[in-house]
């Protein structure tokens, strides 16, 4: 699950310039990625499956910087684990790089209070990806 998490924080990140209208259906994008997303929940297939990783002491967010920097905060025993990264964004396609592995994620809202985007894994380890849309929030 640690590593879904880096994996998401770092196509985020790549988010944290303003987007413009988005390719699929246009869904709005033109929130302010700046500042603290917090996980929320996970959509496959149109299954929901909420993200469930959050301690009582503190909740998992990813944090977006002016400067193309960024981090991807685990919550972990009231310790957070900060994993950084870069990231740049051309258009709704968005670039992160961490530990020197980069991967891609496409944004599919962005709003005041709700980020989504689409990335493909395999989030239930069968061993094929899946497409998946990962929420998150802000308070």
């Amino acid at each position: 699950m640690k590593k879904i998490k880096l994996f998401t924080a770092l196509l985020i990140t790549t988010l944290l310039f303003s987007c413009s209208s988005d390719d699929n259906g246009g869904s709005t994008t033109s929130g302010d990625l700046l500042g603290k997303w917090y996980n929320k929940e996970y959509i496959i297939s149109g299954q929901t499956f909420p993200y469930d990783d959050h301690e009582e002491c503190g909740k998992d967010y990813i944090q977006f910087n002016s400067d193309g920097t960024g981090a991807s905060v685990d919550v972990w025993d009231c310790e957070e684990d900060v994993a950084p990264f870069t990231y740049t964004r051309s258009g709704n396609t968005i670039t992160v790089t961490s530990d020197g592995e980069s991967d891609t994620v496409q944004i599919t809202e962005l709003s005041s209070t709700t980020l989504k985007v689409k990335i493909s894994y395999d989030f239930n380890e069968d061993g094929t990806d899946e497409e998946v849309i990962e929420v998150y929030t802000r308070n």
